[in-house]
């Protein structure tokens, strides 16, 4: 009740704050919430954050930051919550704490190289989960990189590759990107995904690493042999041994077509033919972790303001689910 109370209040924080600005961030740390508003408001909020905090932004656009502390950083959602520029992320040396992004959508139009969102450890023991974010950052080579920090991405959609750099670890369940890319000793899992690279070579970027039951939206791709696979389905003919899919592959992008939609759902027909190591469908609606890009904390579904202004606030009644 403690937890939910300090949420409620948090949120009522957030609201008040709204009736001010419509950009808000809220910064909690134990009981004590602060509230920073406008499009620099997520900067402020960090600057004031310790290791451990949460940031929470409201549903608008925001101006991206540095940031230096293992936060946990959310919104309302990838499809409400903007972050307008590129992030990067340096997690303290040997942070025990665990850097999480959630409920985000970070998109990035300046071109370059350097990645739009990137995060960096010290010696790899550093870790960072992204769940249910949405990364579009145009024209940048690696849409998300990790390098000396081990990355766990859940339920998201990256539209562009995601790097593994030196001492990485990243593991990739039920999400949508283009790519895995190695450098270094870097390394993947990658389960129950949809792959859409835009060559077939774009796959030999990746090396040493697990990639099962997971759709490769691309026609007769090239893996790299130090990889191992299971229970995957490609839109053609594969490097692959057919046994390692425990099926028999579709070998026309006809049959593909029939397949998935653009929705990547697999028709019933599919979802019940193609299953993966754990007799779910293969793809991102199976395993343990279906699909879902609702944030997993309380949102606010209806609010209503209780009397008039006084002293600088407003009454507020709120409903959260």
């Amino acid at each position: 009740m403690r937890k939910l109370f300090i949420l409620i209040t948090a949120l009522t924080c957030n609201l008040c704050a709204m009736a001010q600005d419509n950009l808000v961030a809220t910064l909690q740390r134990g009981g004590n919430i602060q509230a920073f508003y406008g499009e620099d408001a997520l900067s402020a909020a960090h600057q004031a954050a310790a290791n451990g905090d949460i940031i929470t932004l409201s549903a608008g656009e925001f101006n991206g930051c540095e940031v230096t502390k293992a936060i946990t950083l959310r919104g309302e959602g990838m499809d409400k919550t903007h972050i307008k520029s590129q992030m990067t992320f340096t997690i303290p040396e040997k942070s025990t704490r665990t850097l999480h992004l959630e409920g985000l959508n970070i998109s990035y139009s300046g071109g370059g190289y350097s990645g739009c969102v990137k995060f960096s450890g010290s010696d790899g023991s550093e870790k960072v989960i992204i769940s249910k974010c949405y990364i579009d950052p145009y024209e940048a080579n690696d849409k998300v990189a990790f390098d000396k920090c081990n990355g766990t991405i859940i339920q998201s959609h990256i539209n562009g590759p995601i790097g593994a750099y030196e001492g990485s670890h990243v593991t990739c369940l039920n999400s949508i990107f283009d790519f895995p890319r190695c450098e270094g000793n870097g390394k993947f899992d990658v389960e129950n995904c949809h792959l859409t690279p835009h060559y077939a070579f774009q796959l030999e970027y990746v090396h040493y690493s697990t990639i099962k039951n997971t759709i490769i939206q691309r026609a007769n791709p090239s893996f790299d042999s130090t990889n191992t696979y299971s229970h995957c389905l490609t839109a053609g003919l594969s490097t692959i041994p057919v046994s390692d899919f425990g099926w028999s592959l579709p070998d026309t992008w006809d049959v593909w077509q029939s397949i998935v939609g653009d929705n990547y759902h697999l028709t019933e027909e599919a979802a019940a033919t193609y299953l993966g190591t754990d007799g779910t469908q293969i793809g991102i609606y199976g395993g343990m972790y279906p699909y879902d890009p609702t944030p997993s904390y309380p949102l606010v579904k209806k609010l209503d303001v209780i009397g008039s202004h006084k002293n600088g606030k407003l009454n507020v009644k709120i409903n959260v689910e």
